[in-house]
């Protein structure tokens, strides 16, 4: 499935109705770090272990539910994906299991795609991410809103 740029805004985005009146709103906001880069791997299957690629892509933005980022390889709508980012600065290890929402054509000539993710939810349940790693992301968050 492929989806727009307004698509993937009402991905994103809850309606919430106040006196009767629809009303967009995003359920995390997005930040960029220039320099951040994303890992991918297909979400190993019962116990095989796949290496991450040596291979890394730009993240052109992310959130705590989700990433935007270029790579050459055009994924799979609902693939379920392993993921690792690294954000310049943050010595923490961000680890999170990732299903891909859509994929488009990039516009400029150094990648051929855009890929969005969203992040599986947080918890501690199977398929679920540490919410150690949320309360990080959260913190990046309100560092960069203050910057």
């Amino acid at each position: 499935m492929k989806y727009s740029g307004l698509a993937l805004n009402l991905l994103l985005e809850k309606t919430i109705f106040t006196g009767g009146i629809a009303v967009k709103k995003r359920t995390c906001d997005r930040f960029t770090i220039p320099g951040t880069t994303i890992y991918y791997k297909n979400k190993p299957r019962l116990f095989l272990k796949h290496e991450y690629s040596d291979t890394y892509y730009p993240v052109l933005d992310f959130s705590r539910g989700g990433a935007k980022f270029l790579c050459n390889e055009r994924l799979k709508a609902g693939s379920a994906l392993l993921v690792k980012i690294d954000i310049p600065g943050v010595e923490e290890n961000i680890e999170l299991l990732a299903s891909v929402r859509w994929i488009s054509k990039n516009p400029e000539q150094s990648y051929q795609y855009q890929t969005g993710i969203a992040f599986n939810s947080y918890g501690n349940n199977k398929n679920e991410n540490p919410t150690a790693i949320l309360s990080l992301l959260e913190k990046i968050e309100h560092q960069t809103a203050t910057d």
